[in-house]
């Protein structure tokens, strides 16, 4: 995938993009390059000079204390605009890293202020990006402070797998979290063991399981009660540019106590525990 198709798909999740707006979007220049696995693109304190785009593999932004504990605040998917919320900074006061092997876009920010001068409608959504990432971190925060483990393990697999949907990356009832029980410890401030007693106990449920980096989910109406998850905070449209098109705020409610099957069969999706 290109860049420039990339950005836009992201963009296409969270609002319109007139087509004016799409062609001028496909042709932001940026060079691509591989990020091998735990590489660091930013590092806390760095002067930020381009945005990233997630065109392969995954990502991770996360802090490190003093004492070497790192806690992880966000995973960044394929089409995933990483740090558009650094744009205005002087520094970046967290880093992004590479979970395993991965393509991204390099986009200087002088190419995407040029588009935004151009484009209102452009830098509207570029700043919205920005901003929905703050709204993701108060919900990281308000669930790891306030939920039980195996709730809010499934409230991450719940978004994870909206966030997928949203951009054309669910099939056959999986997506991809080439997330480590590591990683899942860091994103959830649990201990190692923890995370695997929880995975466990989530498995023996029959609505989630999780295995060689792709994320199955059998039941996505049982997980999401489970989790009292809410995919109001994500923002995402009707409209998205994917072959999946994500539900309104009142529709997912709707029918989130419904079979994973009845909530996407509309979208062409179906959803099974094939290869799980």
């Amino acid at each position: 995938m290109a860049i420039g198709e990339a950005l836009l798909t992201h963009l296409s999740c969270i609002g319109r993009v007139c087509p004016e707006d799409a062609e001028a979007i496909r042709r932001i220049g940026g060079e691509v390059r591989t990020i091998r696995r735990h590489k660091d693109i930013l590092s806390c304190g760095d002067i930020p000079r381009f945005a990233v785009i997630v065109l392969r593999g995954f990502l991770c932004r996360y802090t490190t204390s003093k004492n070497g504990a790192r806690q992880i605040h966000s995973f960044c998917m394929p089409t995933d605009a990483a740090c558009l919320d650094a744009l205005y900074l002087d520094h970046v006061d967290d880093s992004l890293g590479a979970l395993v092997s991965s393509v991204v876009g390099f986009v200087p920010h002088a190419n995407l202020f040029r588009l935004m001068e151009k484009r209102p409608g452009v830098a509207a959504l570029i700043m919205r990006a920005g901003v929905l990432q703050g709204s993701m971190s108060r919900r990281w925060l308000m669930r790891n402070s306030t939920q039980p483990a195996d709730a809010s393990m499934a409230n991450l697999f719940c978004e994870t797998y909206v966030r997928a949907d949203a951009a054309g990356l669910v099939a056959n009832g999986s997506c991809d979290l080439p997330a480590t029980q590591e990683n899942l410890a860091e994103a959830l401030g649990l201990t190692g063991v923890h995370v695997n007693r929880t995975l466990q106990r989530l498995r023996r449920l029959g609505q989630v399981d999780l295995k060689l980096g792709r994320l199955f989910i059998n039941d996505f109406g049982a997980l999401a009660r489970f989790a009292e998850f809410d995919p109001h905070y994500l923002h995402l449209k009707r409209g998205a540019g994917s072959p999946s098109r994500q539900r309104t705020r009142d529709e997912f409610l709707l029918r989130r106590s419904q079979p994973l099957g009845l909530i996407l069969g509309y979208s062409g999706i179906k959803a099974s525990a094939d290869g799980a």
